[in-house]
């Protein structure tokens, strides 16, 4: 009878175990999603402009003396462009939210948003030259990602759009000990650090105005605090499988004659 308990017990331990694992590595959690489409509503977050973002500048329909003053591309097409050469080559948003472009001067777009600054630039270009086109990127659009990740880093964004499940799994996402749960997402402020908390296990994440990152969003996956328990659950099976391979060989050397 006590042999016949233990093996109860180490069923039941075992099924607890196997249960919180399935749990812990869930994304998105919805019953409903497996029988019918269901629409998230985005409530996207657009960007506006700060202190020491740095923008690419084109204009297109110059000349190709004034196409030098503006145009990265045109300072040296030997080398091929890459994140340094686009920072330092670039436009940088000074402390009081200016840029300073060649033949144009001081231009304000803190507070913009990208299309709201791009339009602004093209009204003051066309006050100087005829026919040329704008466009302008945004090339300090960055986040990082840290903690329990595959590759913990700061990765570069080049559509101005990422989402926060496109940012981990360019990080490779969590690793098995990874708290999907419980992830921490810090964002920039004119007040400070905001610090939030998301639950990936969850669908309506997908409807969180911060599904969508902004530039500078530090996303911060903890570890589980299960490592311990896992121990312990492994030290308790090797004990009980001690206790059941002594009760076995007792009931083996009680059976013989």
């Amino acid at each position: 009878m006590q042999l016949k308990n233990i093996v109860v017990a180490i069923c039941v331990l075992s099924l607890m175990a196997s249960c919180v694992g399935k749990r812990s590595i869930n994304y998105l959690h919805d019953g409903s999603l497996s029988t019918t489409s269901k629409l998230f509503p985005n409530k996207k977050f657009e960007y506006r402009i700060q202190v020491n973002d740095v923008f690419s500048v084109r204009v297109l329909g110059l000349d190709e003396e004034n196409s030098r003053l503006f145009n990265v591309e045109a300072i040296n097409t030997s080398l091929a462009l890459n994140d340094a050469s686009l920072y330092v080559n670039g436009f940088s948003v000074d402390k009081n939210g200016n840029i300073q472009l060649p033949s144009i001067g001081k231009l304000k777009l803190i507070g913009l948003t990208i299309n709201e600054a791009q339009d602004l630039l093209q009204r003051k270009i066309n006050e100087y030259f005829a026919n040329a086109t704008v466009i302008l990127k945004l090339v300090s659009f960055r986040v990082s990602v840290l903690g329990a990740v595959e590759r913990p880093g700061t990765y570069f964004v080049y559509n101005n759009q990422i989402t926060l499940l496109e940012a981990l799994s360019q990080a490779g996402g969590p690793t098995e000990m990874g708290d999907k749960r419980h992830v921490t997402l810090m964002r920039q402020s004119d007040q400070g650090t905001q610090a939030l908390y998301l639950d990936l296990g969850k669908a309506d994440v997908l409807s969180s105005e911060y599904y969508y990152l902004l530039p500078n969003d530090v996303v911060y996956v903890p570890a589980l605090g299960a490592r311990p328990q896992r121990m312990n659950l492994e030290l308790l099976g090797v004990l009980f499988g001690a206790i059941s391979a002594a009760a076995l060989i007792v009931t083996v050397v009680r059976s013989q004659p």
